[in-house]
Parts: C-alpha cells; sequence; structure tokens
C-alpha cells in the first residue's frame, strides 16, 4: 500500500481515476501543513527497519515541519495586525465626519450662501499671487491679489460673490493662482477644503474612502489636512 493513500493523498494516476469516476470532485495539488506532517509520520511508520532513516535526513525533515509551522504563524500575524489597521483606520475615518480636510485638488464646492477656503502653495516663496476663481465652465468670476512676499502655504477665503457681490449658485468652482517667483510670473497650486459626509469603510484589499461634499469619494490616505 502507498504511503500516499494512507494520509490521503493520491498520485495523478488515481487523481485521473476519481475524476472520471466522480466529477464533482475537485483536485488539490497543495500540500497542507497537516498533509505534511502525516506524510512524515507515515513515512517512519513504513520505514525499513534494516535501514532506518539518516539522522541527517530526519533533522532536514523536522526543520521543515519547522518552517511550515512559523510560515503558518506568520501569516496568522500578519492577517491579525491587518485587522488591527483596517479597524484603527475605521475608527479614525469615522471621527472625520462633518469635519473640513485639505484635498489634493484645486476644485471646490460652494454651499448655497457659503464659502471656499484653501491654500495657496508658495513653497520657498512667491509675491504679488492673484487668485482666481472659476465656474465650471472656466470662466472667471472673482478675482483678488494678495501683495508682498509670501512663504509656505498662505491661506485663502472666497465668499462665494462675484466681483458685484451677488451670490453665485451652488457648484464646483476652480481656484487658479499665479505669482511672481525669481522675478518670473508663474503658476502656484492652490488647494480647497471639502467637507467630509460620510466614510466608506476599507478592507485588507479597499482603501477607506472619505465621501467629499460635492465631490464624490476620495482614499484616506490622500487627504493632506484635517482643518482644526
Amino acid at each position: 500500500m502507498s504511503i500516499y493513500s494512507d494520509v490521503g493523498l493520491t498520485t495523478s494516476t488515481a487523481k485521473t481515476t476519481a475524476t472520471t469516476t466522480n466529477t464533482s470532485t475537485s483536485n488539490n495539488s497543495t500540500l497542507s501543513q497537516e498533509d505534511f506532517l502525516s506524510l512524515l509520520t507515515t513515512q517512519l511508520a513504513y520505514q525499513d527497519p534494516t535501514k532506518p532513516v539518516d539522522n541527517a535526513e530526519m533533522v532536514s525533515q523536522m526543520a521543515q515541519i519547522s518552517t511550515v509551522s512559523s510560515l503558518s504563524s506568520l501569516n496568522s500575524t500578519v492577517n491579525d495586525l491587518s485587522s488591527v489597521v483596517t479597524s484603527s483606520q475605521a475608527l479614525m475615518a469615522s471621527s472625520l465626519v462633518g469635519q473640513k480636510v485639505l484635498l489634493p485638488s484645486s476644485t471646490g464646492y460652494l454651499t448655497s450662501g457659503g464659502s471656499m477656503t484653501g491654500v495657496i502653495a508658495t513653497g520657498e516663496g512667491a509675491s504679488d499671487l492673484t487668485v482666481s476663481i472659476k465656474n465650471s465652465g472656466g470662466a472667471v468670476v472673482y478675482q483678488y491679489n494678495i501683495s508682498g512676499e509670501q512663504t509656505g502655504n498662505v491661506a485663502f477665503s472666497w465668499d462665494g460673490k462675484d466681483t458685484n457681490g451677488n451670490a453665485l449658485a451652488e457648484g464646483k468652482y476652480t481656484v487658479s493662482v499665479s505669482g511672481v517667483v525669481d522675478g518670473e510670473s508663474q503658476s502656484l497650486s492652490g488647494l480647497v477644503y471639502g467637507q467630509v459626509n460620510s466614510v466608506t469603510l476599507g478592507s485588507s484589499t479597499t482603501s477607506t474612502a472619505l465621501n467629499i461634499n460635492g465631490l464624490g469619494s476620495i482614499e484616506l490616505s490622500k487627504i493632506l489636512e484635517v482643518a482644526s
């Protein structure tokens, strides 16, 4: 009798016969830890008493058992750690509902009667900034200047009104900024804040996402700042 059949394993010939007899039986070519241990103990039980397993070979096989066990334990630990990280992210993300977060985008959403805020990334320095607010059609609806030398992230705020003081309709608006850097006019990054309406919790294969009012979903990892 083959030691493979004793531990529930079959050779390729036996598998072919089994498949022909019962098409509902699935083939499994993966050797689990339990299969490995059963195979080793059966091998020892059926060894020739006059030719016992060599000590070096036995130590090698025992080392393989230890390795398999360690890998299994490591895999379990990694899975547990992943669950902890996911739970931690979910807890942190849930506390952001109703908060404003800085988005990696120059397009924000203006609510009726509200305002739009953000920051201008000037880097090591820029002067004579010109901030332009454009509607979804690309037309400039409001523009103002920030004079003097500016460095780092410069805060800006728009009250949602056009140049004539009329309140504009609710919707998406884009911030466009230019400034003088080393004597030359350059485009600068204008980043806006958005309000978190809800959170879509992630898993081990998907990221936790924040649903921003009027702007859709964005991954939690892409948020630049949480407003105080």
